[in-house]
């Protein structure tokens, strides 16, 4: 298996060596011709102050946009009871002028008589890389200030970083979701040291195609398994991955270049990895995880599902770990700026792990999937396992069935000539046949309101 991977390593990264060499192919090609963040959902225009504030219905997906130090009100209307989470989506385009940890965006919650109940301020950590940034700000019932414990009109701002050198309004995509109260069961955290533990091994085996989404909207559900894509530098590409009750989720973004080479020393920053829970909020950032003679990667991984982990003090990676249903992936490559060798469209696999057996969680007094939270029979469907497998490793049917593939490539290499059209390197016949399943896109849950 080893001198499959040494193999597969070295030809892969000669592609990306005749990928950069193409003649009259500009480093800014590649995140030229990359698929912006699709926002989606009913267009809205925040007020420049609470009043007029447009308000949020929760379940319903809204779209508008922010400029340069801007600030966005919009009201929302709270019970007494229910856990609320607010979040924004800000998609820079892709290839725009960024600053590590300058741009960004601030979201926050305030109660009616003006209360920090809750807030986040995502913000780009690569300079040169524009990839959405998306995060909550929450209530909760029996903690925080008693002041948002109360029923009443609430404020949400977006607020976007001052200073950046990109003058070009930010899209937003913002989302309200309200959790139902829960009446009884498990409402404890995790087992303590659980999300210390050891991250479970990358699943291996031949990856299956899957072509990611291009916002949270349109992700296809993915289940354990090891899979295919392949992204445009500058491109950020979505999955939803169905977590119960007491499972944690792991991935790994990997490219198939040999870290050791000198032409791809740079590739280690070529992928980043982001997990965002079912109200979008930041579970986990990606980091590097690739050993000696391995193609760069980046992986995730979090702590267990608990609904106590709301409450938890170690920090908002714990606290994103709050409740069941559709995680999700989003992978991005970095455009030329970071990873000069990426100039075209490469494949890149994504190994995906959802690890431990599904527990009990709360009772709600109300149906949590059309909340937005929960999982539903095709959810768990999704994540049965394929019979076809790998080195005793199963790899799962996505959820939309699996495709109906003439084609299983062993070895690939992709080459560019600046029109981003790719070649297979001569490899001669390494081919094998494989019968496809039928693919088709898995929702999740109630369609968002446009």
């Amino acid at each position: 298996m080893k001198d499959r991977r040494k193999v597969r390593a070295g030809l892969a990264a000669a592609a990306l060596c005749a990928v950069a060499a193409a003649p009259g192919t500009s480093l800014a090609d590649g995140a030229a011709g990359a698929r912006a963040y699709e926002t989606r959902g009913t267009r809205i225009s925040g007020s420049g102050g609470e009043t007029g504030a447009p308000s949020l219905t929760a379940g319903r997906t809204y779209v508008d946009s922010v400029g340069p130090g801007e600030k966005r009100y919009y009201g929302v209307t709270l019970d007494s009871k229910s856990a609320a989470y607010v979040s924004a989506v800000a998609a820079p385009r892709p290839g725009a002028e960024v600053t590590s940890y300058r741009d960004g965006v601030k979201v926050t919650l305030e109660s009616p008589d003006g209360g920090i109940c809750g807030t986040a301020s995502p913000k780009i950590e690569t300079s040169g890389v524009a990839y959405p940034l998306a995060d909550y700000a929450s209530r909760q019932i029996d903690s925080g200030p008693a002041s948002c414990h109360q029923a009443g009109r609430y404020v949400v701002t977006v607020e976007r970083q001052d200073g950046s050198p990109d003058q070009e309004r930010w899209p937003v995509e913002l989302r309200l979701m309200v959790e139902p109260p829960v009446k009884g069961g498990a409402t404890g955290a995790a087992p303590e040291g659980s999300s210390n533990s050891p991250s479970p091994e990358p699943l291996d085996g031949t990856p299956l195609p899957r072509r990611g989404g291009r916002g949270f909207t349109d992700a296809p559900t993915l289940g354990t398994g090891v899979w295919r894509d392949e992204i445009t530098p500058g491109e950020t590409h979505f999955y939803r991955v169905p977590v119960d009750w007491g499972q944690r989720l792991s991935a790994v973004a990997e490219l198939s270049a040999d870290g050791k080479d000198q032409s791809t020393r740079l590739l280690d920053r070529a992928v980043a990895l982001h997990a965002y829970n079912p109200a979008r909020g930041l579970a986990k950032r990606g980091t590097p995880a690739a050993r000696d003679g391995e193609p760069p990667r980046t992986q995730v991984a979090t702590a267990p599902v608990a609904y106590g982990n709301r409450y938890a003090n170690t920090g908002s990676t714990v606290r994103a770990m709050s409740f069941s249903g559709g995680y999700f992936l989003a992978v991005t490559l970095n455009p030329p700026q970071v990873a000069p060798h990426l100039n075209s469209s490469v494949p890149v696999v994504l190994r995906v792990r959802v690890a431990g057996d599904a527990r009990g969680g709360p009772t709600y007094d109300k149906d949590p999937v059309e909340a937005g939270f929960g999982l539903t029979a095709a959810d768990r469907r999704a994540a049965k396992r394929h019979p076809l497998a790998a080195d005793g490793d199963p790899m799962p049917n996505s959820g939309s069935g699996a495709a109906d593939s003439k084609d299983a490539l062993r070895v690939v290499g992709y080459a560019g000539i600046g029109t981003g059209t790719a070649l297979v390197l001569g490899l001669g016949a390494w081919t094998l046949t494989a019968r496809r399943r039928a693919s088709a896109r898995q929702g999740y849950g109630p369609p968002p309101a446009w």
